[in-house]
């Protein structure tokens, strides 16, 4: 007899914020833009010149994967979509704090 569920494996939330998110975002002329959001959003290749900030909404929660936050946003008028990353805030994430070291060398 097997048991509901006992293939499943329990994570903790270590182990999940270290987790490499796939990019759910397919660009493609051939197709018309559509938001099937979490599974995936069809966009256009090139952005055109309605894509500003305020023309382009939030789609789905905020996320973060290793100290950076992220989410998706479309373009209300024609559907263009980027994965936008928010500014970094402190973190205590050792990926965060690499990056930010890297940063520091390059500047000077």
């Amino acid at each position: 007899m097997r048991r509901i569920g006992s293939n499943i494996r329990k994570k903790s939330s270590e182990e999940r914020s270290h987790r490499l998110t796939k990019n759910i975002i397919e660009y493609s002329d051939s197709e018309a833009p559509k938001n099937d959001y979490p599974r995936r959003i069809v966009s256009p290749t090139r952005a055109s010149n309605c894509c500003t900030d305020e023309s382009r909404i939030n789609v789905g929660s905020v996320r973060e994967v290793e100290g950076f936050m992220f989410c998706y946003r479309v373009c209300q008028e024609c559907g263009h979509a980027v994965k936008y990353f928010y500014p970094s805030t402190e973190s205590t994430s050792p990926a965060l704090k690499a990056y930010r070291e890297r940063q520091k060398y390059m500047l000077q």
